[in-house]
């Protein structure tokens, strides 16, 4: 139920609903990161979704370590809770 809710959210995604979530994880953003996840997501939501972690390593040399590790934190912690 929530991989179906998640796809409908998905689909409606904007920069901006990446923005104000790292925001709210107290992450700031910059506007290429904000882009680059952005287009990350559209591009793997089913990896993503299927809970494929290996698709990550695609994502790794375009963000620094910190923002990916980050990143992988809050995937696994949301992977936990609804997928």
């Amino acid at each position: 139920m929530y991989k179906e809710l998640a796809l409908k959210y998905i689909k409606n995604l904007t920069p901006k609903n990446i923005d104000d979530y790292a925001k709210g994880k107290g992450v700031t953003l910059s506007n290429e990161e904000i882009n680059i996840i952005f287009n990350f997501i559209l591009q793997y939501y089913e990896d993503i979704l299927n809970k494929n972690t290996k698709i990550f390593n695609k994502l790794k040399p375009k963000v620094s370590n910190d923002l990916y590790n980050k990143i992988i934190s809050l995937y696994e912690e949301n992977k936990n809770k609804y997928l």
